[in-house]
């Protein structure tokens, strides 16, 4: 009984759908696009902000996830929002097929061999940051449903309130 109040309080705990933070986003990776570009943060600091979403193709909350992105993206995406996806898929063709499926049009990076998965310590996907212009982590959200999608799009339309 005491191991599943444990294991309870824990899922709770990473379930959390937003959590503030203060720290930089680590900014070093490097990762291949299908078009077989190198993508990497870096590169996209600078933005008036930058959604980063870590993801696989095959899970259900990851998919709904990436559709109100790829909204958010056609929505904002001329007004200073960068969106990238990064994926954990293991094959570069399902990827393929669930970007063409789902017509993504952001950036997505393919990370097959998982190396983003300690510096950013993801633990359960969907994760996503919402990353300032000078690199700093505004939100984090852990996993995805309607609470993240509420909350993403207030932080969202508050930067865009005159």
């Amino acid at each position: 009984m005491r191991r599943r109040i444990i294991a309870a309080l824990v899922l709770i705990l990473l379930a959390a759908p937003v959590i503030a933070s203060t720290e930089n986003a680590p900014s070093s990776f490097k990762l291949p696009t299908l078009s077989g570009k190198t993508i990497s943060l870096e590169n996209s600091l600078g933005s008036r902000l930058t959604i980063l979403s870590f993801f696989a193709s095959w899970s259900k909350s990851c998919k709904a996830e990436i559709n109100f992105l790829q909204e958010l993206h056609e929505k904002y995406g001329s007004k200073g929002i960068k969106t990238i996806g990064v994926s954990f898929d293991r094959k570069s063709k399902a990827l393929k097929k669930f970007i063409e499926d789902q017509d993504i049009t952001f950036t997505v990076a393919h990370d097959k061999k998982l190396t983003t998965l300690k510096d950013y310590k993801i633990l359960i996907i969907p994760t996503l940051f919402v990353i300032d212009s000078s690199g700093k982590i505004q939100s984090i959200y852990v996993d995805f449903d309607k609470n993240v999608k509420e909350a993403l799009s207030q932080e969202i339309n508050k930067l865009f309130v005159p």
